[in-house]
């Protein structure tokens, strides 16, 4: 009889336009949007150089896609003084990110590799997430949200002048969120201090005070003999645990 021949032909026509439809499945654009959030503060965006992004393939380490994630920091009304609830929305299209098309053809496992902020050199810092993609569902909204720690100490080294070594230093939060006196991000939570090793290996501290100005820590240091000096300058806020720190060298003629 000529019909199970006729059904074994049909099933493998059947199986063979499946087989040829999943090897020439079409690559779907997948809407990826990643942003950066300081621990206590806001987003990381262009004001301190933003965020260098690469997003990867986890399994073959191949390379999906690379941007910068730019923009502001955010509503502050919003961020840091409303209450928020599960499901709130927190971030807007000026809010700082980067939203990547990738062409996917099956569901991914990506690594996103993030450096910055890159504006300071001493303040940059790597971040990486490892999370399913699946082809046609994007990630909008707020989208990935990664959390950096940390401070941005940007010291400045000035030199010996009459004797005596200024101790500077500009401390921000790592979006640039400025620390002022009794402000939103209160100097008065911020532990400032400078660690000085002399040509001799000798080491003295001194704590830096609140300057005035918003982010502005001072003090100063008189060098006892010629010769090399190393200076670190660290920031501490023991209730978030955010640490920042900058190292210079300055060469003194006695």
């Amino acid at each position: 009889m000529p019909f199970p021949r006729l059904r074994h032909l049909s099933t493998a026509v059947l199986l063979l336009i499946t087989a040829s439809s999943s090897v020439y499945a079409a690559a779907v654009p997948t809407e990826v949007t990643v942003r950066v959030r300081s621990h206590d503060a806001k987003f990381i965006g262009s004001g301190v150089g933003g965020m260098q992004l690469r997003i990867e393939d986890a399994v073959t380490g191949a390379l999906l896609d690379s941007g910068m994630i730019s923009g502001g920091t955010g509503d502050t009304e919003r961020l840091m003084k409303e209450p928020q609830t599960r499901g709130d929305t927190l971030a807007d299209d000026k809010t700082a990110h980067y939203t990547s098309t990738l062409m996917l053809e099956a569901p991914t496992r990506i690594r996103i590799r993030l450096t910055g902020p890159l504006d300071v050199p001493a303040a940059i810092q790597d971040l990486s997430l490892t999370t399913w993609v699946v082809p046609g569902k994007d990630i909008r909204g707020d989208g990935l949200v990664l959390h950096l720690p940390g401070l941005i100490v940007d010291a400045r080294n000035l030199g010996v002048q009459d004797g005596s070594l200024p101790l500077i230093a500009d401390v921000t939060l790592m979006c640039g969120c400025p620390i002022t006196e009794g402000g939103l991000w209160d100097s008065a939570d911020y532990e400032v201090q400078a660690r000085i090793v002399g040509p001799d290996g000798t080491v003295a501290t001194r704590d830096l005070a609140f300057g005035g100005e918003p982010n502005r820590f001072q003090g100063s240091y008189t060098p006892d003999a010629a010769g090399l000096y190393t200076v670190t300058i660290w920031a501490h806020n023991a209730k978030t645990g955010n640490t920042g720190a900058a190292t210079y060298s300055i060469h003194h003629n006695d």
